[in-house]
């Protein structure tokens, strides 16, 4: 990856609400299904527990994106960890060696829609995990399954004039278990 530029963790949020904080599906699992009064309150609590708020955050754009995307790690969210056996330590592309979960997203109309058209100028969020050198995807998940897919298919995949970019801070070796933290804790408002 290529570092574009230095940021910080408000621009980084206003950059995720844009891409998904009017889209009339997150707002309805954010209210409706984990319990929030809006997909900000939702987003925030999550990122809250990783300490987003608190970590130096840059921009870098993927140089190979058909290898570096299916390669990140699939982030700490309960639905997403359900989905394979290694807890908090699968890449994309091995969510998709598990024959089922092949068969689900190949077919998933979400990822079908995004092979189709994928979006333009799109960013992910992620941490870089110290202890393992790898990526965590935090924000982009079924953008993500798609170029996986992509990539272990041979599908075309047309990412527009520039490559997807990454807003990307660490999470130090002894951080690590925040992940297993947020993952037991999930993203549910509890009363």
């Amino acid at each position: 990856m290529e570092k574009l530029r230095d940021s910080n963790w408000e621009e980084v949020f206003a950059s995720w609400k844009s891409r998904e904080g009017s889209d009339p599906a997150w707002q309805k699992v954010a209210t409706e299904v984990k319990g929030w009064p809006d997909w900000e309150s939702w987003r925030r609590h999550s990122a809250e527990m990783l300490l987003a708020d608190k970590r130096q955050w840059s921009i870098y754009s993927f140089e190979d994106p058909l290898k570096d995307i299916p390669e990140m790690l699939v982030g700490p969210y309960t639905g997403w960890q359900s989905r394979h056996p290694r807890t908090n330590n699968f890449s994309f592309a091995e969510l998709l060696e598990v024959p089922e979960q092949y068969e689900i997203w190949r077919t998933h109309g979400k990822i079908k829609s995004l092979l189709e058209s994928f979006p333009a100028e799109t960013e992910f969020i992620g941490l870089i995990r110290r202890d393992l050198g790898k990526v965590v995807c935090l924000e982009g998940h079924h953008r993500a399954v798609a170029v996986a897919l992509a990539a272990r298919d041979g599908l075309p995949l047309e990412f527009g004039a520039e490559p997807p970019k990454i807003a990307l801070a660490e999470l130090a070796a002894d951080e690590v278990e925040l992940l297993d933290e947020v993952l037991k804790r999930g993203s549910a408002k509890t009363t």
